[in-house]
C-alpha cells in the first residue's frame, strides 16, 4: 500500500508543471497568504509535483533531494504560518505513508524556522501537528498496550519478557502485507530471539484467525473492529498497512522498516542476524 501511495503522487504529475518548472516560474501563481480552501487545493498538487519530480531525478538519493525541496516549499510557506502549517501536515503524512524516516525526521524538527521566529501560540499549533509523530519516532518510547488475543489470551506489551519485539499493522486483504509477515516468519527466530505482536485491519475474527493460521505465524495477534479507531491503530499513529515496528527491552523504538530488505539489513547491522 505504501508502494501504491508513492506511484499514485508520482502520476499526479503532469507535462505542464515539468515545463514550469522548467521555466522557473513554477510558484508564481501560487498566493502563500491566501488560506482559502480552493487556493489549499492547489497549493497541495503543486507541492506534490514540485517534491516528487525532483526526488524522483536520483532514487538513491531520494531523502537527500526531497529534504532539499523541501527547503525551498517551507521558506515559502513560512510567509503564512497557517499555510506553514497545512504543508507541514500534508508532508508529514506522505513520507510517513511511504515510510522514508529520514524525510520525517526532518520535518519534526521544523524546516527553515529559526528560534524566536514564531509566536508562542504559532508553536504550540506546530507541535499539535507533530505530537503524533513525535511518540512514534526512532527513539521514543513504544505506547503500552493491553488486550485479548484472537485466542482469548491476555497480553500486555509491557509485561512482556521479550528482548526484541517486531510490531506489525497490517491487512488481511493486503498482499504485500502477506509476503513481509512471512518473510518475517521464515528468516526471524520469533521464539527465541524475537516475539512477534501483531494488529489486523480485517473484515472480522474469523478472517483474522484464517490468515494467521495460513501463514502460520507464532505470536500475539489483536483484532478491533474499530479498524483504523482502534486504540492501537491510533496510539501508534497508523495511516498504512504494513507498518512495523522494532522495540528493544526498554520498549523503546529502534527502526521502523518500510520493507523486509530494510529490516534485513537493519537487523544484520545491529548484529541481530546473519
Amino acid at each position: 500500500m505504501k508502494k501504491l501511495v508513492y506511484i499514485i503522487l508520482f502520476v499526479m504529475l503532469s507535462v505542464a508543471t515539468v515545463r514550469a518548472q522548467v521555466a522557473n516560474d513554477y510558484w508564481d501563481d501560487v498566493d502563500f497568504n491566501d488560506t482559502t480552501k480552493a487556493s489549499y487545493n492547489m497549493l497541495r498538487d503543486k507541492v506534490i509535483g514540485f517534491l516528487f519530480e525532483t526526488a524522483c531525478i536520483d532514487e538513491a538519493h531520494f531523502d537527500s533531494l526531497s529534504m532539499a525541496s523541501l527547503n525551498i516549499v517551507f521558506e515559502k510557506a513560512k510567509a503564512n504560518m497557517q499555510t506553514y502549517e497545512y504543508v507541514l501536515e500534508l508532508t508529514l503524512n506522505g513520507y510517513t505513508n511511504m515510510g522514508r524516516d529520514a524525510v520525517t525526521e526532518y520535518l519534526l524538527n521544523y524546516p527553515q524556522l529559526a528560534e524566536g521566529e514564531i509566536t508562542m501560540a504559532e508553536g504550540l499549533r506546530l507541535d499539535s501537528v507533530t505530537e503524533p509523530y513525535q511518540k512514534v519516532r526512532v527513539g521514543a518510547k513504544a505506547p503500552d498496550f493491553a488486550g485479548l488475543t484472537i485466542d482469548g489470551k491476555s497480553y500486555r506489551l509491557y509485561d512482556s519478557d521479550a528482548t526484541s519485539l517486531i510490531v506489525v499493522f497490517w491487512s488481511t486483504d493486503c498482499e504485500y502485507c502477506h509476503d513481509f509477515l512471512t518473510q518475517i516468519r521464515k528468516k526471524l527466530d520469533l521464539k527465541s530471539d524475537f516475539e512477534l505482536v501483531t494488529f489486523a485491519l480485517a473484515d472480522d475474527l474469523e478472517d483474522v484467525r484464517m490468515n494467521v493460521k495460513k501463514m502460520r505465524l507464532p505470536g500475539y495477534h489483536f483484532f478491533d473492529e474499530l479498524r483504523w479507531d482502534g486504540k492501537a491503530f491510533l496510539d501508534y499513529h497508523v495511516t498504512s498497512t504494513p507498518t512495523v515496528f522494532v522495540l528493544d527491552e526498554n520498549r523503546t523504538i529502534v527502526c521502523k522498516p518500510y520493507d523486509w530488505p530494510e529490516l534485513k539489513d537493519w537487523l544484520k547491522k545491529n548484529g541481530l542476524t546473519n
